[in-house]
Formats: C-alpha cells, structure tokens, sequence
C-alpha cells in the first residue's frame, strides 16, 4: 500500500473513532429550574390539569429523564418526566432552562 493511501486509510479510521466517542448517549441529564414548578401526576395527558405532587423551588436542578409532547404552556408543548429528590412526575419544559424544547440530550418518552 503506498503512503499516501495508508494516511488516508489512517484518517478514516481515526475520523470514524471520534465520531463513535462523540456520539450523545441520550440518557436524560440534569437541568436548573426558572420558576417555582409544579411536579405532576399525569397518567395519560401531560398539562396543568394532572394533580401536583410537590413544587421545586426556583433555582433546582431536576433530572429529565425523557420527554413527551402535551398541552402547550406558553406555546412550548414539550413536558419532561423528571426526578427531584424521592419524587418522580412530569412537568412542563418552559419552566426548565434546557435551552432549547426538546433538549437533545434527552430522549422521547417510549
């Protein structure tokens, strides 16, 4: 094999190992809360009208752990399931700073 093929085999195989690290695992991950928030109960509709099963203060980290479409709160349509403490339920992705509805670090509910 000449040089020149050998360096451009290297590239690839060494462009293809970085993308394979570089690849986002979508396993959930933790996000700050903007508001006081609302962890819900929601058995088959995520919006406002499932019961609350506690308020996260302003400022908390909550982990997302997938999210699912439901009623739109300020034109965001995005709610997450989410743990905070021992305490599991949905809540609305406006109230979350995710940067952006759906995160892409975090998968849809299945």
């Amino acid at each position: 094999m000449s040089p020149r093929r050998l360096l451009a085999a290297c590239a690839v195989t060494v462009t293809a190992a970085v993308g394979l690290v570089a690849t986002p695992a979508f396993a959930g991950g933790y996000f700050q809360t903007q508001t006081d928030l609302n962890l819900r109960y929601c058995q088959w509709l995520n919006n406002s009208q499932c019961s609350v099963i506690l308020t996260i203060p302003n400022g908390q980290s909550v982990y997302l752990n997938c999210w699912a479409p439901g009623s739109s709160v300020n034109g965001d349509t995005v709610w997450y399931n989410a743990f905070y403490g021992n305490a599991s339920g949905m809540l609305a992705g406006d109230y979350v700073n995710t940067g952006h509805d759906p995160n892409p670090a975090v998968s849809r509910c299945v």
